[in-house]
């Protein structure tokens, strides 16, 4: 512990313009890289969009059922991308090379499984969970059944990147991000459309071409996190031992992060099948507003990434009144591009979805979609930074019992009694995910300003310098 202390007295006083450097460093690859992974989707989503409002849905119904096996890869993430931020702030090279093989380790047993089940299971997870009609269910099916073998490749990617963001290095990821966008729009032109000799696939296409950017993207990601210059290094020849003691110190505090995203996912579900309900155009608007939006708010989760790293940083050095110091500069910058990026979504929401659909309801209805969310850019933004900051303190729970609340006491409810008992149709589903939104802003805010997750920092720092 004497050289946390010593650390802890080199940076009493950090210059802002330091701090600023630092966070800046952090998040402008950290939002490339979510502005890159959205638009592999949102580039699938607009060719699909030429070719009709079912190829959307379908891609759609099954990219959600994938969705849910990443709720529970966010506990391995959370929980590496936090103890190897103490681990490096607290210049503890051995601890984070042990979570990072251990977090490994999970996510590949994990996904193995779950990959399988899926692939066997298809057709009735489909119908359990979205009761789709004939024609889009079998779409959707076909889809599923390719889209299902690029999970293990994206639990590499996804793993690797909350390693190397855990110990400041969010450029990497960045740059697969990048390569794996340049491989995903080619394969995407070539087989949805029949380019260079290819037969025309349509859906069939967009998810072999998913397939093949993510198998990039996993190649990428273990050459990165192999190389001898690499922060920290993992081996694929080194002899796989698994760590109990290390497996539960990363699933206790990313657990409710993942009970946090299957609140999220199972939702959605329900949400969705409430929207397939207003037929194949409202659910391709609210498919195509979602992508749309997330030009939006992707940048902000970068913020929310340093939130989480630099806290946990701060940790490690023993250093709260830093952490207190990032946080509130990581907001404030994060304020300045959402006043940007949200008022695209207020000004120029019939553009938007212009570029992405041919359809003249869809536009419309993608319109007023994007018009209320611009409303709540910026309280979800600022909830993000304050959530990530109270996950890399430590208080994961916070966060999953606020998503709780907003989901399952005003989202859902909500979307119903406005969207069938008062005969808003569609618009009251996103009306009652505009409430949603507000209200957790208020919560988060709430919960960040009761200081509990700095207590949770000295906790930690107590126990840490017993050990010692």
């Amino acid at each position: 512990m004497e050289h946390n202390k010593a650390l802890a007295a080199d940076s009493i006083d950090v210059p802002q313009s330091e701090i600023r450097r630092r966070i800046f460093g952090m998040i402008w690859p950290a939002t490339i890289e979510n502005v890159l992974q959205m638009l592999v989707g949102i580039v699938a989503t607009g060719m699909l969009g030429k070719i009709g409002a079912e190829a959307v849905s379908a891609a759609g119904l099954g990219n959600r059922i994938t969705q849910l096996i990443w709720c529970l890869f966010s506990a391995i993430g959370t929980g590496a991308t936090v103890l190897i931020a103490r681990a490096f702030g607290a210049q503890d090279q051995q601890a984070a090379q042990r979570t990072a093989q251990q977090s490994m380790i999970l996510a590949l047993g994990l996904v193995g499984v779950m990959t399988v089940i899926i692939w066997f299971f298809a057709r009735p997870l489909l119908v359990l969970l979205f009761k789709p009609q004939d024609d889009l269910l079998e779409n959707a099916y076909i889809f599923l059944r390719i889209a299902v073998w690029g999970m293990p490749f994206m639990a590499v990617m996804q793993v690797v990147g909350a390693i190397m963001r855990g110990a400041g290095n969010t450029k990497t990821p960045m740059q697969i991000a990048f390569f794996v966008n340049i491989v995903n729009v080619a394969a995407n032109y070539i087989l949805i459309y029949g380019i260079f000799g290819s037969p025309a696939l349509g859906m069939v296409g967009a998810a072999i071409a998913m397939l093949i950017s993510q198998m990039v993207g996993a190649g990428l990601a273990i050459y990165a996190i192999t190389r001898p210059l690499e922060v920290i290094q993992l081996s694929v020849r080194a002899k796989v031992e698994t760590d109990a003691k290390e497996m539960k110190r990363i699933l206790d505090i990313g657990i409710p992060a993942a009970f946090e995203s299957l609140f999220w996912q199972f939702a959605s579900i329900i949400m969705m099948g409430l929207i397939v309900t207003f037929g194949t155009n409202a659910l391709a608007a609210h498919q195509l507003g979602l992508n749309a939006e997330s030009l939006s708010y992707m940048p902000s989760a970068g913020f929310g990434i340093a939130a989480t790293a630099f806290v946990g940083q701060s940790l490690g050095a023993g250093r709260l009144d830093l952490a207190r110091r990032y946080v509130k500069e990581i907001n404030k910058w994060g304020i300045i591009l959402t006043i940007f990026t949200g008022g695209l979504l207020l000004l120029v929401p019939v553009q938007i979805m212009s570029m992405l659909s041919d359809e003249a309801e869809v536009i419309e209805l993608g319109a007023i979609y994007l018009r209320l969310m611009g409303l709540v850019q910026i309280p979800q933004l600022i909830s993000g930074i304050l959530n990530g900051a109270m996950r890399g303190g430590g208080d994961t729970k916070a966060p999953m019992y606020i998503g709780g609340i907003g989901l399952w006491g005003i989202r859902i409810p909500f979307s119903f009694i406005l969207s069938q008992r008062l005969g808003f149709g569609i618009v009251g589903v996103w009306l009652a995910m505009t409430l949603d939104l507000a209200m957790r802003f208020v919560l988060t805010f709430a919960r960040y300003r009761s200081g509990k997750w700095k207590r949770a920092l000295i906790n930690d720092n107590q126990a840490m310098s017993e050990a010692c």
